[in-house]
């Protein structure tokens, strides 16, 4: 096995998914988001269910709404023998009868989404063996996610302040260190490419 980097979230979450997927089977695994009522398919490893990125579903209907909740298991190999998966929504949608889900956390501790995995079949139950591993995965993807985050607010932070530092603050037009901004690059321009 190659040794490889993770440039960010989305790329750190398919090669989870597709790892998990290799090592447990399983139709379809995913990185999802709670926005809400709505529940957002971040990534989809897919052999079954035609779920892709970007899917919206009802939190409510789902099998992970009802494990954050603490009325099922992170992991059961037959969900059929949990009361709270078999009235789920979202089992009379999809054929469903196997579940892996565990929570993606936010900096903050709060919900973000989940990692989880449905399949038609049930499964053996050894899969439950496998569970400190999952969640370790899905506590690494939330570290991930959280430095994503924190960067990504630091960077419109700044984004905003250099917007305000080119404006003049009665007016909110651009004052006139914006336009000496502007025509030093237009000349820079001009110069690179030979234009008067």
């Amino acid at each position: 096995m190659s040794i490889r980097q993770f440039h960010d979230f989305e790329s750190a979450g398919k090669a989870t998914l597709a790892f998990l997927r290799d090592r447990l089977g399983f139709g379809l695994w995913m990185v999802t988001r709670t926005e809400g009522k709505d529940w957002i398919v971040l990534q989809s490893e897919d052999h079954g269910y035609g779920v892709e990125a970007g899917h919206v579903f009802q939190w409510a209907d789902s099998f992970c709404s009802e494990m954050i909740k603490g009325n099922g298991p992170r992991i059961a190999p037959d969900s059929d023998d949990v009361p709270a998966y078999v009235a789920a929504p979202i089992g009379r949608q999809v054929p469903i009868r196997a579940y892996i889900g565990v929570p993606l956390l936010s900096a903050s501790g709060d919900l973000f989404g989940t990692l989880c995995a449905i399949d038609p079949e049930r499964q053996p139950d050894a899969i439950v063996a496998e569970q400190k591993l999952i969640e370790l995965l899905a506590t690494l993807l939330s570290t991930i996610l959280s430095a994503e985050l924190r960067t990504v607010e630091e960077h419109r932070r700044s984004e905003r302040l250099a917007v305000e530092a080119l404006a003049d603050p009665m007016t909110l037009l651009s004052n006139r260190r914006a336009w000496d901004q502007l025509m030093a690059n237009e000349e820079e321009r001009c110069r690179r490419y030979g234009h008067p």
